[in-house]
């Protein structure tokens, strides 16, 4: 199993990656068609949540742990 810290950090990543993408390519000399910045878009808001449902799984793993080591 891939340590906690470091999926959180690669989670991090790839959102950061994507919202680089999207300032850079969504207006000006740039621009790519709407339909790839709504992709990576959907992208960002999908690494979000999966962010969230990976630290909640994390924090219920150490309360099951915790449980049964009392």
């Amino acid at each position: 199993m891939i340590d906690p810290e470091a999926m959180l950090l690669w989670l991090d990543r790839r959102i950061a990656s994507a919202e680089n993408w999207v300032d850079t390519f969504s207006s000006g000399r740039k621009a790519r068609p709407a339909h790839e910045i709504e992709m990576k878009m959907f992208d960002i808001q999908a690494f979000n949540e999966i962010k969230t449902a990976y630290l909640k799984a994390v924090k219920r793993k150490n309360e099951m742990e915790n449980m049964n080591e009392e």
